[in-house]
């Protein structure tokens, strides 16, 4: 128990480390020193550094990703609340998994190829998925877009991209954050708001 709490702590400073430096800029060596240990003991939890950065991304995608795809399945709120809710909950949540989500998108090119593969198909999976819900959504008469296809991507770009440009404390809250992006989106969905 406690060799895997601290190797969810080395992945955290690691997420961290990716996130401020790059993958390719940090070395075992910083690494370990900055988890407080020497460098061979990090072999002691993984067995490189890229199986560190599979594991940030696994966190940033997977576990991420499965708890915002609720938001669309209900069925117990119109179309329009439901992406609300999703919008919402993405940013919300993000905030914890910030670093994670940034090292998927900017460095998941770096995993061995078996591991890029399973966790593209995690990432692909998701995006059907919303555009699923919005190619539905256009189907009831809630959303009016062109392309649902097109849209999801769309979506989920303004998504990924509020943690590039936001700090915290600023001038809104993440919540603020949130709630305007959810009318954002709805808006570009083509839908008033719940």
């Amino acid at each position: 128990m406690v060799v895997a709490r601290r190797a969810d702590e080395i992945v955290d400073i690691a997420a961290r480390l990716f996130y401020e430096r790059g993958y390719q800029s940090v070395s075992t060596r910083s690494l370990a020193q900055a988890a407080g240990i020497q460098g061979g003991s990090l072999y002691h939890h993984f067995t490189s550094k890229e199986e560190i950065l599979y594991r940030i991304v696994q966190y940033g995608s997977g576990e991420f990703f499965a708890g915002l795809l609720p938001h669309l399945q209900t069925e117990d709120a119109p179309y329009p609340e439901r992406l609300e809710r999703f919008v919402r909950a993405y940013i919300t949540g993000a905030l914890q998994r910030r670093h994670a989500i940034a090292v998927l998108f900017r460095d998941m090119a770096q995993l061995a190829p078996d591991h890029f593969a399973e966790l593209g198909a995690v990432r692909r999976n998701f995006q059907q998925r919303v555009q699923r819900f919005l190619a539905d959504g256009v189907a009831a008469g809630a959303f009016a877009v062109p392309d649902a296809k097109l849209a999801g991507i769309a979506v989920l770009d303004l998504l990924k991209g509020v943690d590039a440009w936001m700090r915290e404390p600023g001038r809104l809250s993440r919540r603020q954050v949130a709630e305007t992006y959810s009318v954002l989106v709805l808006q570009l969905m083509g839908a008033a708001a719940p």
